[in-house]
């Protein structure tokens, strides 16, 4: 007699619980829409590679000791602003890897470099996110100065950054080309778009961090060692995030039980800060 199958019943996960374990302490997760199979692929290409000294912080922040992202010293390709970038890439076999890159500056030399480094994990760890609204937030709770982990994030994806400093140089210029050449095209109103660019970004970034801190809130009474929200929220879905704003301790637990059944990610968030 054949045995009944059914295409939308949620597909057993193969991979053991000490497994997952093992895999979450290296910073290794399976991102929201990502298969099993996909995952075992990432999972052999993760080769132990960084040196121990340079993950200190990132393990005591996010229960995560990612020693399996390159990370390389190099001016190419970044702008005057940019102190540091994450790359996420394809190899040959069509798994993405992430490597770290970061410039000798001016800048950097303002930050500690445990801390620059810890930022650029959180990017790199979470390379299988789509996910635009909390990761920036998430990577500046790293840096230990209160201002900068409120205000950091104030743009969420690198093109912000670079069409807010365009469009805040183009109106400088345009001012003093009017001022010099003796003409006027109202220019001096156009000083006031990167304020209320600016402005709009508090705004946003505000909306945010509420969000984010109630959903923290939420997170570290529903886990069982209440100092990991933080750790739980590296491996969240944006969406994830603002649902557990809204949700109570137990309702989180509760949500949590039902996706570990069907999702593997969900497996390992379980096992490790739920069970």
């Amino acid at each position: 007699m054949l045995e009944k199958t059914c295409s939308r019943c949620p597909k057993k996960v193969a991979i053991s619980e000490d497994k997952l374990l093992s895999l979450n302490s290296r910073g290794i997760f399976p991102g929201p829409s990502e298969g099993e199979e996909e995952f075992l692929k990432r999972v052999s290409a993760a080769k132990k590679i960084s040196s121990q000294e340079n993950l200190k912080l990132a393990q005591e922040i996010f229960s995560a000791f990612p020693d399996w992202i390159k990370i390389h010293f190099s001016q190419k390709g970044l702008l005057l602003w940019e102190g540091a970038a994450t790359w996420i890439e394809e190899n040959a076999e069509g798994v993405r890897e992430a490597s770290i890159q970061i410039k000798s500056s001016f800048f950097t030399q303002l930050y500690p470099r445990e801390e620059i480094i810890a930022h650029e994990m959180v990017h790199a760890m979470r390379l299988m996110f789509e996910e635009r609204r909390f990761e920036e937030i998430l990577a500046f709770r790293t840096s230990k100065n209160r201002f900068r982990r409120y205000f950091g994030p104030l743009f969420t994806h690198p093109g912000e950054t670079k069409g807010f400093v365009i469009c805040m140089l183009g109106s400088w210029l345009l001012y003093w080309a009017e001022f010099i050449f003796d003409f006027s095209l109202g220019v001096r109103y156009l000083l006031c778009s990167p304020l209320l660019v600016l402005g709009w970004g508090i705004w946003r970034l505000a909306r945010s961090q509420k969000v984010f801190s109630l959903a923290l809130n939420h997170l570290e009474k529903a886990v069982k060692k209440p100092k990991t929200p933080l750790a739980v929220a590296l491996r969240l879905s944006d969406r994830e995030i603002e649902q557990f704003a809204k949700s109570s301790p137990e309702a989180i637990l509760a949500f949590a039980s039902k996706e570990k059944e069907q999702s593997l990610r969900w497996k390992q968030l379980f096992s490790v800060y739920f069970n």
